[in-house]
């Protein structure tokens, strides 16, 4: 399943724009890349697009890892991502007509360094729950391949 994000453009009206376009002028084209804000901090990553066509948008979307590593991972699995402009409180359920954008997210060369970021996340995540580092070592594993073979049940449902 592509994961939606529903961002908060009240700041960036840009991205409304930009998305309203890709909807009624067509497919445009996006690059897209994933970096870390610092090499200091590894609870964090960012999420770059930049669209060239219709218009020329570039968002920056950070996430915490902690607490949307999760998203992250369907993001990398799925190589893609809907982003849907929105305000302080939308929630699909009450936007399902409004507009979106489908954009490819190659994730390959960053695959590798994804599950090491994602596993040194879910331990710190478990050690800050109290485990000792062996016990939240052995939790992240089972609780990486539980989450991915759900995720993989409901990839090829769809």
């Amino acid at each position: 399943m592509i994961p939606l994000l529903i961002l908060d453009t009240t700041k960036r009206p840009d991205i409304d724009d930009m998305i309203r376009a890709h909807q009624h002028l067509g497919p445009g084209d996006a690059t897209s890349g994933w970096m870390r804000p610092s090499r200091w901090t590894g609870d964090r990553i960012s999420l770059v697009i930049t669209t060239t066509k219709p218009i020329r948008c570039t968002m920056v979307i950070e996430f915490d890892l902690e607490k949307w590593g999760g998203t992250v991972d369907q993001i990398v699995a799925t190589q893609a991502l809907y982003v849907q402009p929105g305000r302080p409180g939308d929630r699909l359920v009450t936007t399902m007509v409004h507009e979106r954008l489908l954009v490819e997210i190659p994730t390959r060369e960053f695959r590798e360094d994804w599950d090491r970021m994602f596993r040194k996340a879910t331990v710190a995540g478990f050690r800050r729950k109290g485990l000792s580092r062996a016990e939240a070592k052995q939790a992240a594993d089972r609780f990486m391949a539980d989450w991915r073979q759900a995720l993989a049940i409901r990839l090829r449902s769809d």
